[in-house]
């Protein structure tokens, strides 16, 4: 009969493997495959004939795929100036694992980032700002198939009171963010009107004076075109509401029960302004808008004039660094047509007690799996040093 030596080197080095496979295995899962696992539940949401708006033209080649695009919030990436961590270097990897992987599965054609993309930017000196935008540039990148678009927030370039010349222009500069864009895909004359809600204050201070004649420029210009099809409102803050009491919640949201728990939203500091809001909506006349800075989610329709329901999406955080739970939208849309998807990310606490119970899987396969429980690993110990 072969016996074996519980305590041969072989057999000891054999075990470890396993063990270090183990580890290895629970690692891949928590920061690689979680992430593919979570976002395989959403996907492109799929335009119904029914809900076109017939009072606008369609797209002319009905053959061709609808334009697909990603909205992302308040990554919120903590700038250089802040003593480096490993809190900023986990965070920073949870959204470029995330993106990386909705990049890859989804292939969107566009993606606006709706604000606050750095945390605490306009402290930042010049050299600490142009370094975080560099990390910006390396967590987001994209194929050259994919375009990129960014709003100014408030922890961008600072509240109305906060804004300096210089933030702003660099700001402008490492974006191409000025006050009001008009974006248009040639092929599909889908219009997108990108707006600096800080520069929405109505006091009619230099850089208010700016944006206004910016978007009287944008809508002028397009009323000359003859290119009017209902554009799309982007802006950090979102347009007035008393309070988030009427929002839609998404179902990954805890949904509030009691008037009492729905504090009145401030605004020019949580929302817009009543008047910024109406002026735009009367100006622009958006089919949509989509919206950040609360860091939750809210699904509202405004009242416009002749009755008009303008439906606005509200978009949660997309860093580990504000919610646990982040997210991310995706909107399909044509000429005269669309559908919106909300797409939840891996919480942090799923990953944690991923975690948790790989180490006691790990543990218990220590203690009594397979032939070399921890029990021989410390009878051969004793016995090297005992001489047994």
């Amino acid at each position: 009969m072969k016996i074996i030596d519980v305590c041969g080197f072989h057999t000891m080095l054999h075990f470890l493997v396993k063990i270090l496979f183990l580890t290895l295995l629970i690692l891949i899962y928590c920061e690689f495959i979680i992430y593919y696992f979570v976002l395989l539940g959403c996907s492109w949401p799929q335009l119904s004939k029914l809900e076109q708006d017939f009072t606008i033209q369609p797209p002319k080649d009905s053959t061709k795929k609808p334009l697909r695009v990603m909205f992302i919030a308040d990554t919120h990436l903590i700038c250089s100036y802040k003593e480096h961590s490993f809190n900023k270097l986990r965070r920073e990897w949870q959204m470029y694992r995330s993106f990386q992987s909705a990049q890859f599965l989804f292939e969107p054609h566009i993606v606006f980032f709706l604000g606050d993309v750095t945390d605490g930017g306009q402290l930042c000196s010049d050299d600490e700002w142009h370094k975080t935008v560099e990390r910006f540039y390396s967590l987001f990148s994209t194929s050259n198939d994919t375009r990129i678009y960014v709003l100014p927030g408030n922890h961008d370039i600072g509240f109305h009171y906060e804004v300096t010349d210089g933030h702003l222009k660099r700001f402008e500069h490492s974006f191409q963010a000025p006050h009001v864009r008009l974006l248009t895909i040639d092929d599909d004359k889908i219009h997108f009107i990108l707006i600096n809600s800080i520069a929405f204050e109505g006091d009619q201070c230099r850089l208010c004076q700016r944006a206004e004649n910016e978007l009287n420029e944008v809508v002028n210009d397009l009323k000359r075109t003859g290119a009017w099809t209902k554009p799309i409102l982007l802006s950090h803050f979102p347009l007035y509401r008393m309070n988030d009491e009427h929002c839609s919640r998404s179902s990954s949201t805890s949904s509030l029960k009691t008037t009492s728990q729905f504090p009145l939203l401030r605004e020019r500091f949580d929302v817009l302004s009543q008047e910024a809001t109406e002026h735009l909506l009367t100006t622009i006349q958006p089919r949509l808008a989509f919206s950040a800075h609360m860091h939750n989610y809210c699904y509202i329709q405004h009242n416009h004039t002749n009755n008009k329901l303008i439906p606005e999406w509200t978009i949660p955080s997309f860093s580990w660094e504000i919610r646990d739970d982040p997210s991310f939208m995706l909107m399909t849309i044509t000429t005269n047509n669309q559908r919106v998807a909300h797409c939840s990310l891996p919480r942090e606490t799923t990953v944690f007690w991923s975690y948790v119970i790989g180490a006691f899987l790990i543990i218990f396969y220590i203690l009594f799996g397979g032939r070399r429980p921890y029990c021989l690993i410390v009878f051969c110990f004793l016995r090297k040093i005992l001489k047994i």
